[in-house]
């Protein structure tokens, strides 16, 4: 499950400026549609009750965000020394729960804080990123991520690398991360960000390193993302993606009079971040 960058944007014509993060644009760059119905329509729309593609109900995979949430706040309080045996019958949790005691932690940074948020300038945008955990000392940060993602085979690290969340995390400790670093700002070499995935404990742990040019390329990246979003203005400058696999757990695909197209879920799609305006501001 890990945690979050999350957007509000005003209105089409509302001057006030844009808050973002990795949820909102990565809706935009899902799907423009999606993020014009969602962020500046603001449609309420009903899920469909089941999934034309065998995968799972849309009541399947609330119940699973909901797992989701409820591991990550089991872990908060575990890092904020509150001393009790989160109690469940539920066969998956406590798989999650016991792997996660039984993970080695010794490699992190010495101070760790759950659940920190943090904020970047972002042109004259705000990119806004919580992290389930963030782990430093002087000339080293790592921001480690809790994930509950399903699959056949674990997610590569090339897969995790090109994130939004990846991207925009990093661009966000390495931009406004020091009063983590005794007043200053980490250089993006010193910045790391370390997936935790609770479905495969033959690879628990991915490292993501950064450098100096990725996070040029992240600002650039991020940057033609927020210039895109701010010149749209109607829902035409905001059209529907032609991939339409991205359609299949999107909550706006009957309006759309799209049923996404078939085939197995893969850690390339991750469900966890589908139905996000539905549980608030987590990404698991």
């Amino acid at each position: 499950m890990s945690n979050s960058l999350c957007i509000i944007i005003p209105r089409v014509n509302n001057a006030a400026p844009l808050r973002l993060s990795q949820h909102s644009l990565g809706d935009f760059a899902d799907c423009p549609r999606r993020y014009y119905l969602r962020y500046i329509a603001q449609q309420a729309w009903p899920l469909v009750e089941a999934s034309p593609t065998g995968g799972l109900t849309a009541l399947q995979y609330r119940e699973y965000l909901r797992k989701g949430a409820l591991l990550h706040r089991w872990i908060e309080r575990h890092w904020l020394g509150i001393d009790e045996t989160p109690q469940t019958d539920d066969p998956e949790l406590q798989t999650w729960w016991a792997r996660f005691l039984s993970a080695d932690f010794s490699h992190l940074p010495a101070t760790r804080t759950p659940e920190l948020e943090l904020t970047a300038p972002l042109g004259e945008a705000s990119l806004y990123a919580r992290f389930d955990l963030l782990a430093c000392q002087p000339g080293q940060a790592v921001i480690v991520d809790w994930k509950t993602l399903r699959g056949e085979t674990a997610p590569s690290y090339q897969m995790l690398k090109r994130r939004i969340q990846t991207r925009a995390y990093l661009y966000v400790l390495a931009t406004a991360g020091a009063p983590f670093n005794e007043g200053h700002p980490f250089e993006p070499e010193q910045c790391a960000m370390r997936y935790w995935l609770a479905n495969f404990p033959d690879r628990a742990w991915v490292e993501i390193t950064y450098s100096r040019a990725e996070y040029e390329a992240d600002k650039a990246m991020l940057s033609g993302l927020v210039d895109e979003i701010s010149r749209g203005q109607t829902i035409e400058d905001f059209p529907k993606t032609s991939d339409e696999r991205k359609c299949r757990y999107c909550e706006y695909r009957t309006l759309c009079h799209r049923l996404g197209a078939p085939g197995a879920i893969t850690p390339e799609f991750d469900p966890e971040t589908a139905l996000d305006g539905e549980v608030g501001e987590l990404d698991y």
